[in-house]
């Protein structure tokens, strides 16, 4: 009965802020409203990863703080990527609920809302990580990265390249992504399950180190998806879920919306911002980039240099580099213009080009290492900070480096 009345208190106020939420250990506050986010399961369990969807459920159950924060030590840990039912699953996380004092009665009707409600389909492990197919509540797929990082001294860390939507709108000629169009969006819940996944796959692997970074370099534009990618932000940081710093986490963007970089700059000022800018002549973005016609780069600019101030740090670039398009000098020589008119210190990494299908439509191809070399070294020579990310030709043999993620089973 009680829960009926919390339940129709609620109703009466569903777009007032939460009178219970989970606070303690968050660095980034949530700016959704209730039932905003919820996921298409096909009237199946909700993701215990929504966690608006978690407190409004607390709200109405009449729970406190500290229970959702047992919730979230028993959801961490008890979940099993190896093949395990949601009914197994179900079974362990009510005994290690029970374990903790979670009051017995809300037990049953937890674990009938909420689930784990994504899957690993397929994983592709290659040189430097592994590419995974994750399956989503509505039969859709997305595809995740898995990076390994071994330290000189044998140290292990991973970072886990999420994708924010299910194909992109984008259409960039060099990525294999754009080729599928825009599909539809992920809720914060499929976001974080993602990192989810592959956490618990590290784990199962007995592999050593965590994962120290995450960085929206997925399948979609993380800014036109900016409400779900601000909320799953939140779970990154989130002391009581993933625990990352906010400056472990990069959201890259074509920078189709400078409005989007700004409301980043100012609601998760220390989260990292990483502009695939691509060409610093306008004429030569627009081809690699059909959505650069709707920006030019002043007003891109001008958002950078927004968020250096904002963030207190830099700007960072990022730079793929095309065989005779945009490799000449002329463009590195406008690439350093731009880049030493901005606020504070601007970070470039050039990208060799990875081959795609989308690329292949227009002849592109991989410069020769020494013109990428004779690339850098122009840009440190006119000042500009940059670094050859090599490493992001690992993955090639799965088709899970930079540009080439695609899904061909979503209809």
């Amino acid at each position: 009965m009680r829960s009926a009345i919390i339940y129709a208190s609620c109703l009466l106020s569903i777009d007032s802020s939460f009178s219970l939420t989970l606070t303690s250990g968050q660095r980034i506050s949530s700016r959704m409203r209730k039932n905003q986010n919820n996921q298409d399961t096909k009237s199946g369990p909700r993701s215990f990863f929504d966690l608006r969807a978690i407190e409004q459920w607390g709200e109405e159950n009449g729970l406190k703080e500290q229970h959702l924060k047992t919730i979230y030590n028993v959801v961490m840990n008890a979940h099993s990527c190896n093949g395990r039912s949601q009914t197994e699953d179900s079974l362990v996380l009510a005994d290690k609920l029970r374990a903790l004092s979670f009051p017995q009665g809300c037990i049953p009707n937890l674990l009938s809302e909420f689930g784990y409600t994504c899957t690993i389909s397929n994983i592709q492990e290659s040189q430097g990580g592994a590419k995974f197919g994750i399956r989503l509540a509505n039969g859709k797929f997305v595809e995740s990265v898995l990076i390994r990082h071994q330290r000189s001294n044998g140290d292990e860390r991973y970072t886990v390249c999420v994708s924010s939507q299910i194909g992109c709108a984008k259409k960039c000629s060099f990525c294999e992504t754009g080729t599928m169009g825009l599909i539809g969006q992920l809720s914060s819940a499929e976001i974080l399950e993602q990192i989810h996944l592959l956490q618990q796959y590290v784990k199962e692997k007995n592999w050593p180190g965590k994962i120290r970074n995450v960085v929206f370099m997925g399948m979609g534009e993380p800014l036109d998806n900016y409400d779900a990618v601000h909320e799953s932000i939140r779970g990154i940081t989130h002391q009581c879920l993933f625990g990352l710093k906010a400056k472990k986490v990069t959201v890259s963007t074509v920078g189709s919306s400078a409005q989007k970089i700004k409301a980043l700059a100012d609601e998760a000022p220390q989260v990292c911002l990483a502009l695939s800018l691509h060409s610093a002549i306008q004429s030569s973005r627009e081809k690699l980039i059909p959505s650069a016609l709707s920006i030019s780069l002043d007003e891109l600019g001008d958002a950078l240099d927004y968020h250096a101030k904002k963030s207190g740090r830099g700007s960072m670039v990022e730079y793929l580099l095309i065989d005779g398009v945009n490799d000449s000098n002329t463009e590195v020589d406008t690439l350093a213009k731009f880049c030493l008119k901005r606020e504070g210190n601007v970070y470039v990494n050039l990208i060799p080009y990875n081959p795609t299908r989308a690329g292949d439509n227009f002849g592109y191809q991989t410069p020769p290492d020494e013109r990428i070399s004779e690339f850098h070294d122009k840009l440190k020579a006119a000042g500009v900070k940059a670094l050859v990310r090599w490493s992001t030709q690992n993955g090639r043999d799965a088709n899970g480096a930079c540009g080439q993620l695609a899904i061909s089973s979503n209809t």
